[in-house]
């Protein structure tokens, strides 16, 4: 029970520290410092149950408590992370809208291979080939990327790499679309 009480001490100073993280990884941690901090006060409470009552089949119970406890926030987070591993479209972000966005910026023609991912769960990446009328390439092409990268901020997405094409030099469907 001793040990209990240190472990419980321990376990409960990490998960305040980490439980307001917002990266995958510091969930996941913070998520695994509660487990062990759910461990140690069931070895606590159930030493304590079985020292005085003698009632012994409170190990067992505890313990399937806590694997079913564990194994359903398991899956939680296993979920979240191959969504990030296969590199899903964060569910925070409105690709729709940046889309839009984007292609209400003067000069911007329109947008194909288009990918929007996430890092860790926390950093927001686009990265996209922009088709831009012949003036706007010609005059403006490093102001008008700027302008999509500040749009592109106010979708929370944070890193961006974004490849200019003309009209007439660009490939993919948009191309066919916006020569026909």
């Amino acid at each position: 029970m001793g040990i209990a009480a240190i472990g419980i001490t321990f376990n409960s100073a990490g998960f305040f520290l980490l439980k307001r993280g917002e990266s995958l990884n510091e969930k996941v941690l913070s998520w695994h410092l509660l487990e062990d901090l759910l461990g140690w006060i069931a070895i606590l409470v159930g030493g304590v149950i079985m020292y005085f009552s003698e009632f012994y089949l409170i190990d067992p119970i505890m313990t399937i408590a806590l694997t079913a406890f564990i194994l359903y926030n398991v899956s939680k987070n296993l979920k979240e992370a191959i969504h990030i591993l296969l590199q899903g479209v964060p569910k925070h972000i409105n690709l729709e809208a940046a889309k839009l966005d984007i292609g209400a910026i003067k000069g911007v023609v329109g947008m194909h291979d288009i990918h929007v991912w996430s890092l860790e769960g926390e950093t927001d990446i686009f990265t996209a080939h922009v088709v831009l009328d012949d003036e706007t390439l010609k005059n403006q092409p490093e102001a008008t990327k700027q302008v999509i990268r500040e749009t592109l901020l106010k979708h929370h997405l944070e890193h961006s790499t974004i490849e200019l094409e003309s009209q007439r030099q660009c490939t993919g469907n948009v191309c066919e679309e916006s020569r026909a």
